[in-house]
């Protein structure tokens, strides 16, 4: 619908649960209305830096995307839980901070949270929690628990919309074990959708990695489907993938 210049905001978190944050956010015009925002986690022993391709990719088409680092890398499955939660309430908190350059311009009724790997785990255990505050989840090549463990729960009390990204070859999270056996515990009640690519390793979602365009194609559709409700968004998960069905193994 739009294109726009992308700018960046580096606010310092006074948080125990994260260790800093960057911000993508469009430059709108300012009556513009408020946009919605998305925070993202990077995987275990991952850092920001690696995964900034999401900022311009996102804001550049009207989403505001916060890309966190975590205490440290090897943070493990709670701590990055409680993160993704800091980091919502954070989000929260710079948009009423009249200092800061996206004050008032998020509409705190449409935010999202999206993690990669175990940050995608949790991000699922986090969204169980947060319920109605947001509006939508997407694990990325989830690992499902802590390190070494198997899936044992289900998340059939998980009501916010649910995106999980997965590659039918990852060696690391094997979609049987972990992104597949996650969606699958999500109830059906609950707008859910599966995205798995046929190629690509465990960090094809950083800088760098493979089918960039036609990730950022779904995630931003099933963000702005579950902020807008609008249903142009929601029919790109009908069908077979549209362009890209010969990059998916799975579509659901």
């Amino acid at each position: 619908e739009a294109l726009y210049e992308v700018r960046t905001y580096d606010p310092e978190p006074d948080v125990a649960e994260f260790k800093s944050a960057t911000i993508f956010y469009p430059l709108t015009l300012s009556f513009a209305p408020p946009m919605g925002a998305v925070v993202l986690m990077p995987g275990y022993t991952g850092v920001a830096d690696a995964y900034d391709w999401w900022g311009p990719a996102l804001a550049s088409v009207g989403i505001a995307t916060m890309v966190i680092d975590t205490n440290t890398p090897t943070d493990t499955f709670q701590p990055r839980k409680e993160a993704h939660i800091a980091a919502v309430e954070f989000l929260r908190s710079v948009n009423e901070d009249s200092s800061s350059p996206i004050a008032g311009k998020i509409d705190t009724n449409k935010l999202a949270i999206m993690g990669h790997s175990l940050a995608g785990g949790a991000s699922l255990a986090a969204a169980e929690e947060l319920g109605d505050s947001i509006k939508a989840v997407v694990p990325l090549l989830p690992y499902c628990c802590e390190l070494g463990e198997s899936f044992d729960g289900d998340y059939s009390g998980l009501t916010v919309p649910t995106l999980i990204i997965a590659s039918a070859v990852d060696a690391v999270a094997a979609p049987a074990q972990h992104a597949r056996v996650l969606f699958e515990s999500i109830a059906d009640s609950t707008p859910k959708a599966y995205v798995e690519f046929a190629e690509g390793d465990h960090v094809m979602t950083t800088n760098g990695g493979t089918d960039l365009q036609a990730q950022a194609h779904f995630v931003f559709a099933w963000l702005r489907s579950a902020m807008s409700g609008e249903p142009k968004f929601a029919a790109v998960f009908d069908g077979d993938g549209g362009d890209y069905a010969d990059r998916l193994s799975r579509l659901d």
